[in-house]
């Protein structure tokens, strides 16, 4: 289909810069009877989807009938002043260039400044200095870190991860990675850290949230637009006051509602959230019946429909470490000693996804620096040994763990230390024992055969 759709010239406004006409946010035109229209029944549920609010590409999944007829009707309807063109989903800006209302010397709002008005930067934010505490387990160093990464909470979720905000979905997982690693409330576990465990919950399930968004292109898109809508909500206009005070200049964020053209729909809006919290109540039927998978196809449809709803994400990612918790019971009830070089690669794969939301999680490093070891991968076996041993320092098998790497790597004075911790914490430990004694021997023997 044609990247642009011609627009009959009384329309009012007019979209700039959208690449696809599909990104197009269509409406019914004001006045118009579609009681009139010559419909068949699949164009009668098609034209019953069309709200103001959803986009045109989701039309050709939601449509009822086949993508290439969905795109005949739209196309047919808009030439025939049925439907209006009133948004794009692409986040792009809009103009009211057809209708000349377009104010000289004020040009259309970029999505930066956009993006810039609706939150604060990172660096406006500001820390509570009197709730770091030097007497708790955690460097205040570590502390004011927790505190200032809860204080940007607030900003969008390319930002909070750190990413481009079209970032490709194995950036925005790598970012999600390390910062869950470092702000998992596992990492400090069986330490005294006050109210810092509350905020490393709140930072851990906000970060997990804008993992599941920006990881969906869908979901993705429909933030985006969420934004878009925000900042175009219309104004409450008060009556002046004649013994008011001047009135302030506006903000930029007011200055750009009144440079965007949309008007909302708070019908359309209203009928959309109802429909979000009917398929919300389903998934959450679906999630107590244990089907997961269909109670989380459900919770990115609820929040398609309505984006503002944070309750909608944190159910997401709640629901997302539930069944990432039941991936890891049936990851670890088979030996990786027996799997095939294959099965191995299967189980990485798995693991890779699981850890993301149980970062710290003992046995499933522990399973994924054994399965990396028997592939060679002796670098990422190495980064999940060491998360291991910090969340479980205790445990002879982490330190036996580390020093099979070491060695692995050559690093057999270090691996030599590793394997005598072993043994300091538990002396049974026998792959310890015959690892330091092989080291041990084979020192002897290199020693002997330099003085020879």
């Amino acid at each position: 289909m044609p990247a642009g759709v011609p627009l009959s010239g009384r329309r009012s406004q007019i979209l700039v810069e959208v690449p696809d006409s599909r990104e197009q946010v269509l409406a019914l035109a004001a006045g118009r009877d579609t009681t009139q229209l010559d419909l068949s029944a699949a164009e009668g549920y098609l034209l019953s989807r069309i709200d103001g609010a959803t986009p045109w590409r989701l039309l050709r999944e939601i449509g009822g009938i086949p993508p290439d007829d969905v795109d005949r009707c739209v196309s047919r309807w808009i030439e025939e002043g049925v439907l209006d063109v009133v948004g794009n989903s692409a986040s792009r800006v809009c103009a009211e260039k057809v209708a000349g209302r377009s104010e000289a010397g004020d040009p259309a709002a970029t999505d930066a400044e956009l993006a810039d008005a609706v939150e604060p930067s990172r660096s406006e934010i500001e820390i509570d200095e009197g709730a770091l505490d030097e007497h708790l387990d955690l460097p205040v160093d570590v502390q004011r870190r927790i505190l200032e990464f809860e204080a940007s909470l607030g900003l969008p979720y390319h930002e909070l991860l750190g990413v481009q905000p079209l970032a490709e979905q194995k950036c925005v997982k790598r970012a999600y990675f390390q910062l869950s690693k470092e702000f998992h409330p596992d990492r400090y576990f069986r330490k005294e850290i006050g109210t810092y465990a509350e905020r490393l919950d709140r930072i851990f399930k906000k970060v997990l949230e804008a993992h599941e968004i920006l990881s969906d292109p869908e979901l993705c898109r429909v933030e985006n637009q969420s934004v878009v809508d925000a900042a175009s909500a219309p104004k409450v206009e008060l009556s002046p006051d004649p013994a008011a005070a001047p009135s302030k200049p506006l903000s930029k964020l007011e200055r750009l509602r009144q440079r965007m053209p949309f008007k909302i729909d708070h019908a359309a809006i209203a009928q959309r959230r109802s429909r979000a919290d009917e398929i919300f109540r389903a998934a959450q039927v679906s999630q107590q019946a244990g089907r997961l998978q269909e109670a989380e196809a459900s919770i990115r449809i609820a929040i398609s429909f309505d984006p503002s709803r944070s309750e909608f994400k944190e159910a997401l990612g709640s629901l997302r470490i539930a069944a990432a918790g039941a991936r890891a019971s049936r990851l670890l009830a088979s030996p990786s000693e027996r799997m095939s070089d294959s099965e191995l690669r299967e189980a990485l794969s798995l693991l890779e996804d699981v850890l993301p939301y149980r970062p710290h999680d003992p046995e499933l490093n522990e399973r994924a620096a054994r399965v990396c070891v028997q592939l060679g991968k002796l670098d990422d076996a190495q980064e999940y040994a060491e998360t291991l041993l910090e969340r479980s320092p205790e445990r002879a098998v982490a330190h036996t763990l580390v020093g099979r790497i070491l060695r692995e790597q050559g690093h057999l004075d270090p691996a030599a230390q590793a394997y005598e911790m072993a043994l300091k914490i538990d002396e049974e430990d026998l792959e310890a024992r015959r690892a330091l004694a092989s080291l041990r021997i084979g020192a002897r023997d290199a020693a002997r055969g330099g003085n020879s």
